[in-house]
């Protein structure tokens, strides 16, 4: 059993989390491409479920796509009527991203197949416990 942080067996804990999270990524890909939807516009679809509406700022933190990345999944999500833009009443400086109707019967057509390849991989829930964490 390797310490952590190290290389054990030619496998750093960096390569073998990118892999994964690859390999990971790669298989809903399948189900999101057959959807119209890229990985990225998943990510913002799945954070802004159940939510009232998010910064950009807030959806940058949370999906960790870049500003750049982020604006362009969101036009798109907006010019196929899946999120809208609303300036904030509290800030009018900000504007929150909504999801739809439409965009929240995707989500929930599209989670459904994403958590059927998610439950395929048989990650253990201690796996997932510790991988949460790192997020945070």
């Amino acid at each position: 059993m390797g310490t952590r942080g190290v290389t054990t067996a030619g496998t750093s804990l960096t390569g073998s989390l990118t892999r994964a999270a690859r390999a990971v990524a790669a298989r809903v890909e399948q189900v999101l491409a057959k959807e119209g939807l890229t990985l990225d516009q998943w990510l913002v679809l799945d954070t802004l479920s159940g939510k009232g509406g998010l910064a950009m700022a807030d959806l940058a933190d949370r999906t960790l796509a870049t500003a750049p990345t982020l604006t362009r999944v969101v036009d798109k999500l907006v010019t196929t009527a899946q999120a809208y833009r609303e300036v904030d009443a509290a800030d009018r400086r900000r504007v929150l991203v909504h999801l739809s109707a439409r965009g929240r019967a995707t989500h929930r057509r599209v989670a459904a197949k994403v958590s059927e390849v998610e439950a395929r991989l048989d990650v253990p829930d201690e796996v997932l416990v510790a991988l949460r964490e790192l997020g945070d």
